[in-house]
């Protein structure tokens, strides 16, 4: 990465706007690189729930639900490697930064409806095992998904809303103080990461900073050094 900073950011001084474009790419570039491993270890995760769930959920909710754990993550691994071969500029990052956005969203639909179908009514340990899974999986995101801010939010909130939901909705003081719970959770991960997105932001735009005064550096280098060989020309030339 430090030598794609250098390339694409020597040779003249940057706009605020051109270091806002460069954050943007390097945030979104950091999102895909971590994006085929996160799916891979969420493909993992979702097979271990299945297989703890498969002993109170009917085999066909399961199968449905896996099934769509792992297109979509097949499907977001595409879309990294077509980052990865596609290597946009700046200014292009836009339309890849907001498919970022949608896969986490759509991710989080997903493990949020686990609140929904894989939630047995009347089984208090595998009613915890699904908070267990879902805070596990947004708790995992804050870096995955951090440098994406919008993403993680997306994500985090879908997927524990429903749980909130589903707890808060029972009549007894048990999942109804559980659901409170994951509400206080929700709030203090996304506090968690927005602080984290903040503090990463930082550290590339210095380092997007340093990559342009060594490529301000380097081009003065070589002015400097045309200039003096065009004035020993000149001395030569005069003798």
């Amino acid at each position: 990465m430090e030598s794609g900073f250098t390339s694409s950011l020597s040779g003249g001084r940057a706009s605020p706007y051109d270091a806002a474009e460069q954050l943007r790419l390097e945030q979104v570039r950091l999102a895909y690189d971590q994006m085929t491993p996160s799916q891979l270890v969420a493909a993992l995760n979702a097979l271990v729930f299945v297989a703890v769930q498969s002993l109170v959920i009917a085999p066909h909710v399961l199968v449905a639900w896996l099934s769509a754990v792992c297109l979509l993550a097949l499907v977001r691994i595409a879309g990294a490697t077509a980052f990865r071969r596609a290597a946009p500029q700046p200014a292009a990052i836009g339309r890849w930064r907001a498919y970022v956005i949608a896969g986490a969203a759509a991710s989080g639909i997903i493990w949020g409806s686990a609140a929904v179908f894989l939630f047995p009514p009347m089984n208090a340990a595998h009613q915890v095992f699904v908070a267990f899974m879902v805070g596990g999986m947004v708790a995992g995101s804050v870096t995955t998904l951090g440098p994406v801010f919008p993403a993680f939010a997306c994500f985090a909130i879908l997927a524990v809303g429903p749980v909130i939901v589903r707890f808060t909705s029972q009549h007894d003081v048990v999942p109804y103080a559980m659901g409170w719970m994951a509400l206080v959770f929700l709030v203090a991960v996304i506090v968690i990461a927005r602080r984290s997105h903040r503090g990463l932001s930082d550290m590339l735009l210095l380092r997007i900073q340093n990559a342009r005064l060594i490529g301000e550096v380097l081009a003065m280098q070589g002015r400097l050094a045309r200039s003096q060989e065009e004035l020993e020309t000149l001395r030569r030339g005069s003798r």
